[in-house]
């Protein structure tokens, strides 16, 4: 009988104690034991559980298995290649640890080689490379996973296409996710935090080229792979929400607090159609990011910068709504959602107030002192009910300026909010004027809602009939001008809030006819490149009328532009002037049509000149 070395029985007894128990489906593997002996023995479809521990290893799936962590077993690749491995298809990874990856340019905590395997509950930290790589690796599943302090990337896709990358949190990496010539991912619902950028993609490497479509019509891009010449056409509208399938589709991920949230250089879809993404970097006022009607949702787009391609619905912060706030002493803060109030309504306060503090906020006149107000002083008050909340006070009858003020128990003033008490008044001039002319329209005492509206009526019609409107973004006092139309009896009517809740009614103008020909160009001076507002009147009834852009004494047929003006007898057009100084002015003319095209121009009236300088 052969003698065997110790150290194979040693190993014969380790595998008849990894495989007891099993019944032929589960390994189980515990702290000093090898989970790639584990991998070695296993057949195709088996499951292997790994207890909590640390494992001293590099470990490489190479057949269709299921790795189970109890407890978050760690993998420590000992600054040296990958920690954990996936080269077979198929495979599950759940709930290990993978850290110390090495420096190499395929490195990782986790990296996938291969298809169809999900890749969930991991953590991939203090790697010395990516987190997380999937390289050559399609339609795959990687879901909550934490990817965190990682050198490089947080998650990486690199020539990897159709994977779902969803529900991760990506954290204090130098990029959170990145992507690099890889498409027809879907990458959603993910948290990027403190990444120095939270998503970058690039669609470069010394291995592809993509060059624009040679066949004349300007649509698509053409990718070529070498060392062959064979190009596949991919079309691709930047203009369109239904992107090739060949881009890459990202939304509902939480972009916050990243040095720079996105970047991306080539045509993939930012949005799904229904929401888009949050970015710390453009959820607020201050930040271009407005919600007008409160549903969550930018009015405007958010550029993702590095080309083209734009998120339509970018999600907005609470910041987002016009609020007027008072910040005080110890984090605490008073707001409001107006600042005019009509005597005697009610006004809604959100308040946050320093933990563990018993205290109240009222109602006082805004000539008292600052400082300590005795709570009998204070007209509505209200006793603070926790650390934040909302109160509800009614205003004083009296029209007047107050604050809202914040006091301890003690007496001592915490935060200051100043608002107004407002009948609000419009009034329109002047009282006659021609068809087409502007009138000014004065109003105070709005509320201050940036959906405000004020709108130009025929005089009788009811409130649902409007002209014209205009919004007030917010101003309390302040003017608007507003186009007469047609001739007529006319009002302007005062709303709140983008609803028919109507707040003034100004008095009539009257709009009349203006016999003869006009134009007037305004302002009459301007910048290089400015522009001005050019009205006219007089247009020919038969949609022949035409205004040109000369320049002075410049003959009739010499026009530096020319633009169609209609039927309508008055009206107004905006033009951009010429970069280059000089003194311009717009000519309305009848045109006649003749059988091979434009014929002769009738002039009917000149403007005055405009210099631009």
């Amino acid at each position: 009988m052969l003698k065997m070395r110790k150290s194979t029985v040693i190993m014969l007894v380790a595998m008849m104690a990894l495989l007891s128990g099993t019944a032929n489906s589960t390994f189980y593997v515990k702290p000093g034991q090898s989970i790639q002996t584990a991998i070695n023995a296993a057949s195709p479809g088996k499951i292997i559980e790994v207890q909590n521990g640390t494992y001293h290893e590099r470990v490489n799936v190479t057949k269709q298995l299921t790795l189970k962590g109890v407890g978050e077993p760690v993998v420590d690749a000992g600054d040296d290649g990958s920690a954990i491995t996936i080269s077979a298809n198929g495979s599950t990874l759940l709930g290990f640890t993978a850290i110390g990856s090495g420096v190499g340019p395929n490195d990782a905590g986790i990296r996938v080689l291969s298809r169809e395997n999900i890749i969930k509950g991991n953590l991939a930290i203090k790697n010395n490379n990516y987190g997380i790589l999937l390289y050559h690796a399609s339609n795959n599943t990687l879901f909550s996973n934490t990817a965190a302090e990682n050198k490089n990337s947080g998650i990486m896709l690199v020539h990897s296409n159709d994977n779902q990358v969803r529900g991760n949190y990506v954290s204090v990496n130098q990029d959170g996710i990145s992507i690099r010539t890889s498409r027809g991912n879907t990458i959603d619902a993910n948290n990027l935090t403190r990444n120095k950028i939270g998503i970058n993609i690039s669609n470069y490497n010394f291995s592809e080229s993509i060059t624009t479509n040679t066949n004349g019509n300007g649509k698509g891009v053409s990718i070529k792979y070498h060392p062959t010449d064979e190009a596949t056409s991919y079309k691709i509208d930047k203009n369109s929400t239904n992107l090739s399938p060949d881009s890459n589709l990202l939304y509902q991920n939480n972009l916050l607090y990243n040095g720079e949230s996105a970047f991306d250089d080539g045509y993939n879809q930012w949005d799904n159609g229904k929401a888009g993404n949050h970015y710390s970097s453009y959820d607020a006022r201050e930040q271009g990011c407005k919600d007008r009607n409160r549903d969550g949702i930018c009015d405007s787009g958010y550029s993702i910068p590095g080309g083209h391609d734009v998120d339509k619905l970018p999600k907005a912060s609470i910041d987002a709504i016009l609020s007027y706030k008072s910040k005080g002493l110890m984090g605490s803060e008073l707001k409001i959602d107006h600042r005019t109030y009509l005597p005697g309504s009610d006004v809604d306060v959100m308040y946050l107030a320093p933990k563990n503090i018993s205290g109240w906020v009222g109602v006082v006149r805004a000539d008292l002192p600052s400082g300590y107000v005795d709570q009998k002083k204070s007209l509505p008050h209200q006793s603070i009910a926790g650390s934040s909340g909302l109160l509800n006070l009614k205003v004083p009858a009296e029209n007047g300026s107050y604050d809202l003020r914040m006091y301890n128990a003690s007496g001592e003033e915490l935060a200051s909010l100043n608002f107004d008490v407002n009948v609000p008044t419009i009034a329109a001039t002047p009282a006659s004027v021609n068809e087409c002319e502007m009138v000014t329209v004065k109003y105070s005492g709005a509320p201050g809602y940036e959906n405000d509206w004020i709108a130009m009526y025929k005089s009788g019609s009811p409130d649902g009939s409007y002209v014209t409107r205009q919004y007030l973004n917010g101003n309390e006092n302040g003017t608007v001008t507003l186009e007469a139309p047609d001739p007529g009896s006319y009002n302007f009517r005062l709303f709140e809030n983008d609803s028919f809740t109507r707040l003034a009614t100004s008095n009539n103008i009257e709009a009349t006819a203006m016999a003869g020909n006009k134009v007037i160009a305004s302002p009459s001076k301007v910048g290089p490149g400015g522009t001005v507002t050019v009205t006219y009147w007089g247009a020919p009834p038969e949609g022949t009328g035409v205004i040109g852009m000369y320049g002075v004494n410049r003959p009739d047929k010499f026009y530096l532009g020319m633009m169609n003006i209609g039927s309508k007898s008055c009206g107004s057009i905006t033009w951009q002037l010429p970069g280059d100084p000089g003194q311009y002015d717009f000519r309305m003319f009848r045109s006649a049509i003749t059988e091979v095209g434009e014929g002769a121009y009738q002039i009917l009236g000149q403007s005055n000149v405009v210099t631009v300088g």
